[in-house]
């Protein structure tokens, strides 16, 4: 057994090596100050001047760390929605917003239609993660209730989003080429891409995302990307400034 098993964990190393260099690899575009909120485990980059107070946010894929959540709203007055299948994730996010009247949770997986999916249970006892993507190295599966997004809105009362944050294991692929991002308002979209899709899968998403008018301007280290949409006037400016940059750049 073990003799079968090492060339497949092999290959899956190769793989997730081979994907995160070639995400590494691509280039970040002029944006507003970026800050990092979170811990070292659940952070993400955002920039900084997008999230004003009454922001609305998703932090879909919550997982134990809300960290990033709580910052979005002690830093900037967010209203954070946060979503995530598994019960123990629920607990211990209202736990730790201790009662923040700007903090909700809805146990619930983000799916393309409403409905109840199939999730994979993780491989390490520790984590209680699930995947409807077949991200893991396990057989058990369970089933939980699955929301699209207009579906998740309407449960919270939204009508629009600011910034939408994906953590999905895995099923970003299928997920994220049909939502039309800019129809939902937001500004700011971050999503964490796993290595169960290829290289071509990534950057197919990456260059769908950029066509709704989204910069990639940041990424935490390399597969937390975070994307952000300017107005016309505001990509102007950093054009702009951009360019300004590159000039002084030359002279020195």
């Amino acid at each position: 057994m073990l003799a079968k098993l090492r060339p497949t964990k092999i290959n899956s190393a190769v793989r997730r090596r081979v994907f995160e260099w070639r995400l590494g690899r691509l280039p970040l575009e002029a944006a507003p100050q970026i800050v990092e909120l979170g811990s070292a485990y659940g952070g993400w980059k955002v920039p900084d001047e997008t999230i004003g107070d009454g922001s609305i946010c998703y932090c879909v894929g919550s997982g134990g760390d809300i960290t990033f959540d709580l910052e979005l709203i002690r830093r900037h007055g967010a209203v954070v929605r946060a979503v995530d299948p598994v019960a123990s994730y629920e607990a211990s996010a209202l736990t730790a917003a201790a009662g923040e009247q700007r903090f909700s949770f809805r146990r619930a997986a983000l799916t393309t239609n409403d409905g109840p999916v199939k999730m994979q249970t993780h491989h390490q006892d520790e984590s209680q993660s699930l995947s409807a993507a077949g991200l893991y190295d396990t057989h058990n599966w369970v089933e939980v209730d699955g929301l699209g997004i207009h579906s998740l809105m309407q449960d919270f009362g939204d009508s629009h989003i600011d910034l939408l944050k994906l953590d999905i294991e895995g099923t970003e692929y299928e997920l994220v080429p049909r939502l039309d991002l800019v129809a939902l308002g937001v500004t700011v979209f971050a999503v964490q891409l796993h290595h169960n899709g290829t290289v071509r899968q990534a950057l197919d998403l990456i260059a769908g995302v950029r066509r709704q008018g989204f910069r990639l301007v940041a990424r935490r280290p390399v597969v937390k990307l975070t994307f952000w949409r300017a107005s016309s006037e505001g990509a102007g400016k950093l054009q702009l400034s951009g360019a300004r940059e590159s000039a002084q750049g030359m002279l020195r």
